[in-house]
């Protein structure tokens, strides 16, 4: 009795379903029994199927791998949209799977590494109920000790600071990191070679290790860390439920703790305890910054726009073009090199962030303008000082009074600390301004001026030098 394998199972398919052959046909022309072809058919000889979109390009198909058995599906595909096929790649692919060649399991070489010499890293991407994130993932070969941290982004900034995390907690750098084809480390690759992301490659130079980039197509050149990633997903993503990124944060640093002090099957040491043993570069005296420039310009309003989000900046630089530097957590507007304002980042959409000291010119408006305008923007500031304001004006404060007198207290003290004394006063059920002022500058209080403990160093003068002394600039 002859044996039916995929090929023949693809034949027979083609038999009933385009040339219409019966079962019993089918089984005198390949010399098997009606009951192999019926169970080959999945027993669907009695109904005739009516012939799907694929149908009118089987025979095509056919020749098309009696060519190329070798042809992937989403060729096939490629090649039958220029014969006026419509249907859909899923389509294709089931009807090819018998006919497509099975590829030989390849062999490779076990990769070897001194200590010190490299780390492996990747990203992998997780949806969570609460948004998408963006695990880095960092392991050194030899040791296998492993540091992963999830961000809200993958941008530039982040991969940064998922390195400089990285070096922080192993003490050093290693001398080699190898990557996929990550576009914030390789731009491309041309017949000279792998281009790389400046921007990337001056971080490589300060903090001194190489780049190696991956053959496309090769997991195998860091299976280590994708084998680290499928562990991640699987071991702790899939069993257990978090809050928010935060949440995520502290379980995986849990478990890589955990991982990391247990013996590793293949190098028989526990990878923190190996990781001693690594030879790694000094980190530099001055480490790198995680950030970007991105630029910008300053509404006639006073804000600049970041990922839908719009954050103030003094009113005074209103119309006139400035630079963003991103980093993971927070933001720097400057005008000419010169920083205006500093935010918390946002990763929410649609937001404004706008702080009472940008707004100091309105000081300078009517007065029936300016109170309305400080309310609104005392309220806006945070939700601590809208309850307040809310809680004093159902106590009979006067909200325009109040709000222009927590005003003025931020010449004087911090955003933070004006919240804080305000959320005390909630806490107390005593929400008069009075109360914030006594908790902020007590009785007594005054500006201590600084001195420096010998006063003659107040006295010391200095002879100007001419400027003719100097070099002239052009």
């Amino acid at each position: 009795m002859k044996k039916i394998d995929e090929a023949m199972t693809g034949h027979i398919r083609y038999l009933f379903e385009v040339e219409n052959l019966s079962a019993r046909q089918i089984a005198g022309e390949t010399g098997l029994t009606r009951h192999q072809v019926a169970r080959a058919l999945g027993g669907t000889t009695g109904v005739r199927k009516r012939p799907g979109i694929i149908a009118p390009f089987a025979g095509l198909i056919h020749t098309w791998y009696g060519a190329h058995p070798a042809l992937k599906a989403i060729q096939v595909l490629d090649r039958l949209r220029t014969y006026g096929f419509t249907g859909g790649y899923t389509v294709v692919k089931v009807f090819t799977k018998p006919l497509r060649a099975k590829r030989k399991p390849r062999a490779f070489h076990e990769l070897v590494f001194p200590p010190g010499q490299e780390a492996q890293v990747d990203w992998m991407v997780v949806k969570l109920p609460f948004g998408m994130v963006y695990g880095f993932v960092f392991l050194l070969s030899w040791s296998r000790y492993l540091f992963a941290r999830f961000y809200p982004r993958f941008s530039m900034e982040f991969f940064l600071e998922g390195h400089l995390e990285a070096f922080r907690e192993i003490g050093g750098v290693p001398r080699q990191i190898r990557y996929d084809n990550l576009k914030s480390v390789v731009l491309k690759r041309t017949p000279g070679g792998v281009v790389y992301n400046p921007r990337f490659a001056d971080f490589a130079v300060h903090h001194g290790f190489s780049l190696y980039a991956c053959t496309p197509g090769r997991a195998n050149e860091k299976g280590r860390v994708e084998r680290v990633i499928r562990d991640i997903g699987e071991d702790l993503i899939m069993i257990n439920v978090f809050d928010d990124l935060k949440d995520l944060n502290e379980k995986l640093s849990r478990w890589r703790r955990e991982r990391n002090d247990r013996i590793h099957r293949t190098t028989g040491k526990k990878p923190g305890e190996a990781l001693k043993e690594e030879p790694l570069t000094p980190l530099p005296a001055v480490p790198a910054k995680p950030c970007v420039m991105k630029p910008a310009a300053v509404s006639t309003t006073g804000f600049v726009t970041l990922e839908s989000n719009r954050y103030s900046v003094p009113t005074s630089y209103a119309g006139q073009k400035a630079t963003l530097l991103l980093y993971p957590a927070s933001i720097e507007v400057a005008v000419k090199e010169k920083t205006i304002a500093t935010h918390r980042r946002s990763f929410d959409r649609g937001k404004t962030f706008e702080h009472p000291g940008h707004r100091e010119s309105l000081l300078r408006m009517t007065p029936r303008f300016k109170a309305r305008r400080i309310l609104e923007l005392m309220n806006r500031m945070d939700g601590a000082l809208e309850s307040f304001l809310k809680t004093a004006e159902e106590a009979g404060e006067d909200p325009f009074t109040l709000s222009h007198g927590l005003f003025v207290l931020l010449k004087t003290v911090s955003k933070a600390t004006l919240v804080s004394a305000c959320r005390q006063a909630l806490q107390l059920n005593t929400c008069r301004l009075s109360y914030v002022r006594s908790l902020l500058m007590p009785s007594g209080y005054r500006e201590q001026p600084v001195h420096p403990r010998d006063s003659r160093l107040l006295d010391i003068d200095y002879e100007r030098r001419d400027l003719k002394d100097y070099d002239p600039l052009d």
